[in-house]
């Protein structure tokens, strides 16, 4: 019986790139501001009637799981501005104003700029509370309060939720504890090592400053460069991810560490199996590999498993496996991560 129910609420998938473009074409229900001379489109976020239709619009963004695709969808919702849009912007602004690193791009392409989404009669949304990224959630009958400008912890019935961005303290990058090697061009991505991983949250990887071969990596008008790679784990109430994403980053004067530079090519592949989780049902398992390559970007990133449910849904990996390459002005950057 467990099993059933589970099947009911749940939805998991595993993200490819193999189901075209064409899937990115519904477009979910705004809501605007008041009419009080403020910008009406300033405040919009996105509605989903129901769980179902979250999950079905998630699924067809993992289709197309590229920054241009997922941005394009989300420009077709007229006044709304996605979280995405904004963190990808990497400015000094940007940073002002966003002040949580949200990994997953297809979360980040639902969530409007404030952080804000709203599924059946619930709004969420993501905030900083005493230095610890939380899930603020409320009845969507208040939804007026947040347009009049209401803070979410000023809203009736607001509910708190820890949220599986990070742990304490305030957004540590994880050193790896993986086995990290230079691989070789027979590598299979799918190998894992003996045991299961300790679970973590957050962002798990390492900072690059040289080339495979020892030498520092080139610098772009005098500034210096490295590579920025890291598996995630985000657990987020009503939804879980886990991923991989490779950013090139500068010493830029005023901004501190951007991505304001391209790689020339970057190629990524993960392999992840692990279980599905909430609580009180049977734990659903799951294997799932991703792939992808793209040329003259600053950044590439994958959701190699996500899932949704109703409430305290979780991806567990016991093993997650990452590999890269990137060509930088013909130095090669490399590395395999199994663990």
């Amino acid at each position: 019986m467990a099993i059933v129910a589970m099947a009911g609420l749940l939805t998991i998938g595993s993200c490819n790139n193999d189901a075209g473009l064409e899937l990115l074409t519904e477009k979910q229900e705004t809501v605007s501001g008041i009419n009080d001379g403020r910008d009406k489109d300033a405040n919009r976020w996105l509605i989903f009637k129901d769980m179902h239709e979250f999950e079905s619009t998630i699924a067809k963004l993992a289709s197309a799981d590229d920054q241009e695709s997922l941005a394009k969808w989300a420009q077709q919702n007229k006044g709304f501005t996605s979280w995405g849009a904004i963190a990808n912007a990497d400015t000094v602004e940007s940073k002002e104003v966003q002040k949580i690193d949200l990994p997953d791009p297809m979360l980040s392409t639902v969530l409007n700029k404030d952080g804000r989404i709203q599924i059946a009669d619930t709004i969420y949304q993501m905030d900083i509370l005493k230095d610890s990224p939380v899930l603020y959630a409320f009845p969507s009958r208040y939804g007026n309060d947040l347009i009049k400008g209401v803070k979410p912890t000023g809203v009736k019935q607001v509910v708190t939720h820890k949220i599986g961005l990070t742990l304490m303290p305030f957004f540590p990058k994880w050193e790896e504890t993986g086995r990290v090697i230079i691989p070789e061009p027979n590598s299979q991505v799918c190998d894992y090592p003996g045991g299961s991983l300790v679970p973590w949250w957050g962002q798990k990887g390492d900072l690059i400053y040289g080339a495979d071969n020892g030498a520092e990596l080139l610098k772009d008008n005098g500034r210096q460069v490295r590579i920025d790679y890291h598996r995630w784990r985000v657990g987020f109430v009503f939804y879980s991810s886990a991923g991989v994403r490779v950013k090139l980053q500068k010493n830029t004067r005023l901004g501190g560490w951007m991505s304001t530079i391209n790689m020339n090519k970057v190629s990524i592949e993960a392999c992840s199996r692990g279980d599905v989780l909430v609580p009180g049902f049977v734990a659903v398992p799951f294997q799932a590999q991703v792939s992808a390559s793209a040329t003259n970007t600053n950044k590439i990133e994958r959701t190699i498993k996500w899932a949704a449910a109703p409430f305290h849904v979780e991806v567990l990996p016991r093993n997650f496996n990452f590999k890269f390459s990137v060509n930088y002005k013909g130095q090669q950057i490399s590395r395999f991560i199994r663990e």
